[in-house]
């Protein structure tokens, strides 16, 4: 079987470009693996990031990564074959068929103990593998249990976020005792706006507010029940003390912006003794002054995770949540996916998701031709 794939191809200093090829599906990588025919990919900032860079993480051969880790697909193959699902695109101790490692039984799929293996097989996630594929393709592979079923009337364009609304959630469970406390979330991309929607699922009785960056921006995040400011010094009752750093604030700060900036100020925003939740993966962060100066807590997420007392009608699985939650509310791609490129087409589709501000991208989804 043949198809098409974006794969990465080195470019100029030390940067690689996304190139569009024909050739072979790659062989099942198991018996339990399921090939899944890609109807939808979303584009993400760390795909972004991961062309610019050079690393990639287990990786073998950096320039065979087909990028495209939030994909919703069709299982081509086996029980079930026809269904649609989404993806988790963790590969984790189950689907190495390996003996759950302590951050697996505990529901830790993000620090599963395989990513960290110096003679790990594939890479820890879809989108950073040569033999496993991603999402940017006409194929995929997933282990059994990497595939959800998506209710039958969930469109595609919403089903995409339900990767990123993941992460949101498995965050925002951690923070689960600021229920009730203001909440402001800095960044207006998809992590943050989904963010949004699990501190309103999440975190009952909490009032949320979004730090962004632009008009469009702020109309999503109004939509979505938050009220935007455009720095932490607009937030109601902020008292700055110095260089915008906030002695009276939210009780919980959250960096959905991935980068030293929006570190820094979600630092900033959170009153003294506050809580500041990293969902991204920001770069070298310069100014730590925020966080001895007001006593802070900062924690650290990663992916996807299990809740071990889910409260019902709650999944277990933040995945399986997310799904659940987009079920309730189909119209969300409506809102947040703003570009819908062909898969042939990735160039331009890149070039609309690094020009955010230009083209007033949220999310940018790729879709291979019919």
């Amino acid at each position: 079987m043949t198809g098409r794939r974006v794969v990465r191809v080195p470019g100029a200093n030390g940067t690689w470009w996304p190139r569009l090829v024909h050739g072979p599906v790659p062989p099942r990588p198991g018996p339990q693996w399921r090939l899944v025919r890609v109807t939808t990919a979303g584009i993400c900032g760390s795909d972004l990031r991961g062309l610019a860079q050079a690393p990639v993480h287990g990786a073998a051969d950096p320039a065979g990564v087909v990028p495209g880790h939030e994909v919703v697909g069709v299982l081509a193959d086996g029980p079930g074959s026809g269904e649609r699902v989404v993806v988790h695109p963790l590969v984790t101790c189950a689907a190495r068929d390996e003996p759950l490692c302590a951050s697996c039984r505990n529901g830790r799929f993000g620090q599963c103990d395989s990513f960290w293996q110096p003679t790990v097989r594939w890479s820890k996630s879809l989108g950073f593998s040569t033999d496993l594929g991603g999402g940017w393709a006409d194929w995929v592979w997933a282990h059994r249990d990497m595939v959800r079923t998506l209710p039958p009337d969930l469109p595609d364009r919403t089903a995409v976020l339900a990767e990123p609304l993941s992460v949101a959630i498995s965050g925002v469970r951690s923070v689960r005792d600021h229920a009730g406390d203001d909440v402001v979330i800095v960044g207006g991309g998809t992590l943050g706006l989904l963010t949004v929607v699990a501190v309103a699922s999440v975190l009952p009785g909490s009032r949320c507010f979004a730090v962004v960056r632009h008009d469009f921006q702020a109309d999503a995040a109004r939509a979505l029940g938050a009220e935007p400011v455009r720095t932490p010094a607009d937030l109601p009752g902020a008292r700055p003390r110095g260089a915008e750093v906030l002695i009276d604030g939210p009780g919980l700060a959250v960096d959905a912006g991935g980068t030293s900036s929006s570190l820094i100020a979600a630092m900033r925003a959170v009153r003294a003794g506050g809580r500041v939740l990293t969902l991204g993966n920001p770069d070298d962060c310069t100014d730590l002054s925020p966080l001895w100066l007001k006593g802070l807590t900062l924690l650290g997420h990663l992916e996807h995770a299990a809740e071990p007392s889910p409260r019902p009608p709650e999944s277990a699985d933040s995945l399986d949540e997310a799904v659940r939650l987009l079920g309730a509310a189909p119209d969300l791609g409506r809102l947040l996916v703003t570009h819908t490129f062909a898969t042939d087409d990735v160039a331009r589709a890149l070039a609309v998701a690094r020009a955010r501000r230009t083209h007033r991208a949220i999310k940018v989804i790729l879709q291979p031709p019919s």
